[in-house]
C-alpha cells in the first residue's frame, strides 16, 4: 500500500506543467519601479507575487507582499520617530530584521526581487517538480514558452491553480488536518495596534497572525494580503494609521468586502476534520490558509504551502528541513 506521498508523486509524475490551464496572461513589473509603487501594483490587482524584470526583459526575481510588511514598518515608524514609540520601533526593526527588510529610501524593487529568485521550467517539466518548488515557499513559478515582452513565460502557475488539480486526488485519503497543520498559531489581541502585527510578519518571516478576542478566541485574520489596505485599492481608501486597534484597523477590510460583495475574510477547521474536506474549502474559495482552532481558539494554521509540503515531500525530507 502506498504512503500518500508516494501515491501523489505517482500522480503528478504522469502530468506536466502544460497540462494546467491559463487561467490568465502573465502580469509582470520592470525592475526600475519605485517599492510602493510596485506593492501598490500587486494590491491593485490582487496578486500576492508577481515576477520583476530588467530592461532586457530578463525576469531577475519575484516582488511579493510578504515583502511590502517590513516597507510598511519602516514608513509608519519613520512618521513616529519624534515618539519614543517611534524610535522603538525603528530599533525594533533594524535589530530583528530579515534580509528582505527593503529600506524606504531604495530607489527601485530590483535588489529586493533579487532575494526571491524566481523557479521557470519548461512546459515538459512533470507537476511533481512543479510541486516541490510551490512546497518549498513561493507562491508562483514560471513556464517558459511565451513571448520576450512576457519574459519568455507562457503561464504563471500559483499555489492555487495547482491545487484545484490535486484536491480530487484527496478523497477518500482519510487525512486529518493535524498532519498537515503549522503549529502553533501566532496570535495578537484584537486591541493590540495595527503596527504590531506587521513587524511580526516582517521579523518573524510568517505571512498570517490570528488576531484572538479577549478570551483568546478567533475573531479576524491579518494576513500579508492585508497590505491593500495600507496602499489602498478602487473598493479601499488607503489606511496609515497603524497605530488604530487591529479590530478597528481590520474594521475597513470587511466594510470594503461588503460593498464589494467579496468572500468573508477568515475561515476555520478543527484538528481532526478531513484535510479533503478543508482543501476543497480552500478551493471554493480562494482562500490561502485556514485557521485550526480547538474550542474556537486557534492552536495552527494550514496553508497551501502546508498541503503541498505534506502531498510531496517525504517525511525524511520534512524533519530535516
Amino acid at each position: 500500500m502506498p504512503t500518500v506521498q508516494e501515491h501523489f508523486q505517482e500522480l503528478l509524475s504522469k502530468h506536466t506543467a502544460g497540462d494546467l490551464p491559463i487561467e490568465r496572461e502573465p502580469m509582470l513589473i520592470p525592475g526600475d519601479t519605485e517599492p510602493e509603487a510596485g506593492f501598490k501594483f500587486l494590491a491593485e490587482k490582487g496578486i500576492r507575487a508577481c515576477p520583476v524584470f530588467d530592461t532586457s526583459h530578463t525576469i531577475i526575481g519575484t516582488l511579493d507582499l510578504r515583502d511590502s510588511c517590513g516597507f510598511i514598518c519602516q514608513a509608519f515608524a519613520e512618521s513616529q520617530q519624534s515618539s519614543s514609540q517611534g524610535k522603538s520601533l525603528l530599533h525594533m526593526l533594524t535589530d530583528r530584521g530579515t534580509s528582505r527588510l527593503i529600506k524606504i529610501t531604495d530607489p527601485s524593487i530590483t535588489e529586493l526581487a533579487k532575494q526571491r529568485p524566481f523557479k521557470v521550467f519548461p512546459p515538459d517539466t512533470t507537476l511533481l517538480q512543479v510541486s516541490r518548488a510551490l512546497a518549498s515557499g513561493s507562491h508562483i513559478v514560471g513556464i517558459s514558452g511565451g513571448p520576450d515582452e512576457k519574459g519568455g513565460l507562457s503561464r504563471v502557475v500559483t499555489q492555487g491553480i495547482l491545487l484545484k488539480f490535486v484536491a480530487p486526488e484527496l478523497e477518500g485519503q482519510k487525512i486529518p488536518v493535524k498532519a498537515a497543520m503549522t503549529s502553533p498559531a501566532v496570535s495578537l489581541k484584537c486591541t493590540d495596534p495595527a503596527f504590531r502585527g506587521f513587524v511580526m510578519m516582517a521579523t518573524r518571516g510568517i505571512s498570517s497572525i490570528a488576531v484572538v478576542d479577549e478570551t483568546g478566541q478567533i475573531i479576524h485574520n491579518l494576513s500579508a494580503s492585508d497590505v491593500r489596505l495600507y496602499f489602498g485599492t478602487q473598493e479601499m481608501e488607503a489606511a496609515k494609521d497603524l497605530d488604530s486597534e487591529m479590530e478597528d484597523y481590520l474594521a475597513r477590510k470587511q466594510c470594503a468586502s461588503a460593498k464589494s460583495k467579496t468572500r468573508a475574510p477568515i475561515s476555520v477547521c478543527k484538528e481532526d476534520d478531513d484535510l479533503a474536506n478543508v482543501v476543497t474549502k480552500l478551493v471554493k474559495t480562494g482562500y490561502h490558509r485556514v485557521w485550526v482552532v480547538r474550542d474556537k481558539k486557534p492552536v495552527g494554521v494550514l496553508s497551501l504551502t502546508d498541503v503541498f509540503k505534506k502531498l510531496v515531500t517525504d517525511d525524511k525530507e520534512e524533519q530535516s528541513s
